[in-house]
């Protein structure tokens, strides 16, 4: 058997415990509908990389030890002809969220490219009328949705290989002091 090179790694951010659920009955509702993959909701944040080392390791936690949960108004849903853009919850742009992604982009080295903020409900190809039918069905996502973490997530060739490896909870409160060890 021969080993993958198509190894890249991506920052994802996830989401509360209960925006999780929440998101993931919705993705599991339209998966169930249009036979996708399975995979875990998130928003992607930053990436690709291809190197992986102790010093983004470092440097990501203490990113995310200086920076807050992120509370982000969603926009209804979405749809693209682009497999892993095709049915998603829109994402509201704001100062907050392009702050974070260009600090990780920074750290990353990843040059500056138009952001469309969505959390993908199914990756594959539909027309456009059964996506439409399938949204006219369900109930409207969340109105505010909670960043709390961060996490680094190896790709290789399928969706049913990613895997998150690192995961890096984000401060509830900035102004917690930190002394010793990190606030939980």
């Amino acid at each position: 058997m021969t080993q993958s090179t198509k190894k890249t790694y991506y920052i994802w951010g996830e989401f509360s415990h209960t925006d999780f659920a929440s998101l993931n009955k919705l993705q599991h509702t339209v998966n169930h509908s249009l036979n996708g993959p399975l995979f875990k909701v998130h928003l992607t944040l930053s990436g690709p990389f291809q190197i992986l080392d102790e010093k983004i390791l470092g440097e990501l936690e203490d990113l995310a030890m200086t920076n807050s949960v992120l509370e982000m108004r969603t926009n209804g849903y979405g749809t693209e002809d682009n497999i892993f853009q095709s049915f998603y919850v829109q994402i509201q742009v704001s100062p907050e969220l392009l702050y974070l992604k260009g600090r990780l982009d920074d750290l990353l080295n990843i040059p500056p490219k138009e952001y469309n903020p969505h959390i993908s409900l199914f990756y594959g190809n539909k027309e456009p009328s059964i996506k439409d039918q399938i949204i006219s069905k369900l109930d409207s996502p969340p109105g505010m949705i909670t960043l709390d973490k961060l996490s680094i997530v190896e790709i290789v060739d399928d969706i049913a290989s990613w895997k998150v490896l690192y995961s890096y909870s984000l401060i509830e409160k900035l102004n917690v002091k930190l002394t010793l060890g990190r606030p939980v």
